[in-house]
């Protein structure tokens, strides 16, 4: 009677497989707490795989706005490094706003080249170094040195970070433009070989030039995309990380003449494109099949624009979260109107990034 009693109120054993899916869908926060539970529950929260999968997964829900949404935007400001959660600069009075210096280097010149499966990659300028930096693991990892920037006067050097899921691989890829051929070649580092490695196909025609050196590149499905001007037009360089391809890709249009500035970012997992073509507004362009001149269409406009804009985020009452030179601004398509999140240590931030939060660890790529 006793036996039977115990197995009517003891909880049900559920599959390890079962376990993992509804593990997948949960918090950092509460991925960390669970930890605890099991030494299996332990061993499958650690490995490696089961963070990429966590990391995929999260990245699904890029429009939500919620408590739960799992998304900050990580800026440099005044040689410092600083973050806050995506929703509360859409639903707070008052931003909460962490500063990374202590968990790094120190107060320095950071330049944030990307971010991809909740890791960080920035560029210190005192020792021309790279670091791979999870802000919500606090952990990180210092990339092999190179050589890329020992001979300023002969080139300048942009970078770009991502992902090749072709090799499970994350890479930094540096283009590297000669100033008197303007020639533009690709440098890759592999973080599994911890090496880099110059490109034999990566290479464009003389006459291409990118356009801003102190824009990194932006992370679309497996590639690296950089405004550029060819022949005093605008246009876009790609580099594919699985085929080891770099190709200029068709932009608008309504672009091809006009502009006087192309900004490139990532809206909800598609490129985008900020053009001033016509007086003072900016138009936010999508290219919704990668790669396809075609699908470039027009997303919003947005009027009394004449300076760098970048939108980092839209949700899904179209309030777009715009970087600008002197901070951060949220635009609602709605009513036309501006609104500043009250943070003020976020004013002058600049090379802002969206993130999602994960356990993916540097220290084990």
């Amino acid at each position: 009677m006793e036996e039977n009693i115990r197995e009517m109120f003891s909880p049900p054993i559920l599959p390890l497989e079962m376990v993992e899916e509804i593990l997948l869908r949960l918090p950092v926060k509460s991925l960390t707490r669970f930890k605890c539970v099991c030494s299996s529950w332990r061993s499958l929260i650690s490995e490696t795989l089961f963070a990429l999968k966590h990391a995929s997964i999260l990245e699904a829900s890029k429009a939500t706005t919620s408590k739960k949404s799992p998304y900050g935007v990580i800026t440099t400001s005044r040689y410092h490094l600083k973050s806050c959660c995506v929703n509360s600069l859409y639903n707070e009075s008052t931003v909460d706003v962490s500063e990374h210096d202590g968990e790094l280097l120190g107060r320095d010149y950071y330049q944030v080249v990307g971010t991809c499966h909740g890791l960080v990659c920035f560029h210190v300028d005192y020792d021309k170094s790279l670091y791979l930096w999870n802000p919500t693991t606090k952990l990180q990892q210092r990339l092999s040195g190179s050589d890329l920037e020992t001979s300023e006067d002969e080139f300048v050097v942009t970078y770009g970070f991502g992902y090749d899921e072709s090799e499970d691989d994350y890479k930094v890829v540096a283009l590297l433009q000669q100033r008197q051929q303007v020639k533009i070649e690709a440098k890759i580092y592999s973080t599994r070989e911890k090496l880099w490695r110059r490109s034999n196909n990566a290479c464009l025609p003389s006459g291409v030039v990118v356009a801003d050196k102190s824009r990194s590149g932006i992370y679309i499905k497996g590639t690296l995309n950089w405004a550029a001007t060819h022949s005093s037009s605008w246009t876009i360089i790609s580099y594919d990380m699985s085929r080891d391809e770099l190709k200029e890709l068709p932009g608008p249009v309504s672009c091809s003449k006009g502009c006087f500035t192309l900004t490139l970012g990532d809206l909800r997992g598609c490129l985008s494109m900020v053009c001033y073509c016509k007086g003072a507004n900016a138009d936010v362009l999508v290219m919704k099949e990668f790669g396809e001149g075609a699908s470039w269409s027009k997303l919003l406009s947005i009027p009394g624009l004449t300076d760098f804009v970048r939108p980092l985020w839209i949700s899904d009452g179209l309030v777009v979260l715009l970087e600008f030179r002197s901070g951060l601004a949220l635009y609602d398509c709605a009513n036309g109107r501006f609104h500043y999140p009250v943070a003020h240590s976020l004013s002058g931030c600049r090379d802002a990034k969206v993130y999602v939060k994960t356990m993916v660890s540097p220290n084990v790529l």
